[in-house]
């Protein structure tokens, strides 16, 4: 299906999601995460597992869950061609590191603002502000190396060089921090019982929460697009 997602008109049919991995779901259909949330499958550690082999596990009918996501409002997205290596690091710029950027501040000041008013209730996320900040500090320093390091050197290898293994201990580095942004993740999940609000919540509290679900799929989509789809090509 990656080949389709690259074309501009696009009309899908559950069947033909089967065998696409979760990543590469999540990063095609906003709001996936919410289906894979709602049935219970896991997709932050297992993202390049296809829909079927996820659904099997938990004795899930794969079928009922593509036509769930092909009934998602937005989605499939087109993807930028990964034959086109600029154009691809600059989706992922623009697309993520800049959102990352701008949605952890509003984050990490509704967290603390939901700490405060609301910190003697039973479910509130004490110490989510926390884990925004160290996590936001953390992606911080690993988008900062893509930018002046990585992703320069990728774009001068295709214009100029053949591929040489020259790049495979940055990759391996990144690949090692995106496992730390994983264990991060599960960390967010758990001070938000996976992004579950309680009843009668404020609608900060469902901000924070909606806004914490959304950074959790776009870092996965994020991890997947550069794990397994962009860095293999330098490898």
């Amino acid at each position: 299906m990656q080949d389709a997602l690259n074309t501009a008109t696009l009309t899908v049919r559950p069947n033909e999601l089967l065998d696409q991995t979760l990543g590469g779901l999540i990063s095609c259909f906003p709001g996936a995460t919410l289906v894979f949330r709602r049935h219970r499958i896991g997709f932050c550690c297992h993202p390049d597992r296809t829909l079927e082999e996820a659904a099997k596990r938990k004795e899930l009918d794969p079928h009922v869950i593509a036509e769930e996501l092909c009934a998602l409002p937005k989605g499939p997205l087109t993807l930028p061609n990964v034959g086109d290596v600029d154009g691809f690091i600059d989706f992922i710029l623009r697309r993520y590191h800049d959102v990352h950027r701008d949605e952890l501040i509003e984050l990490i000041a509704l967290s603390r603002e939901i700490e405060i008013v609301h910190g003697d209730h039973p479910d509130a996320p004490v110490g989510l502000a926390d884990a925004l900040i160290e996590m936001a500090e953390n992606l911080e320093m690993h988008m900062t190396k893509e930018e002046n390091v990585l992703f320069p050197a990728m774009r001068e290898m295709r214009r100029n060089t053949p591929i040489t293994p020259a790049l495979a201990m940055p990759i391996h580095c990144m690949r090692e921090e995106h496992d730390d942004h994983s264990q991060a993740i599960h960390k967010l999940q758990k001070l938000t019982n996976n992004c579950t609000l309680p009843d009668g919540v404020c609608g900060s509290w469902r901000r924070l929460y909606s806004g914490t679900s959304k950074l959790i799929e776009d870092l996965v989509a994020h991890m997947y697009l550069e794990n397994s789809i962009l860095f293999p090509r330098f490898e």
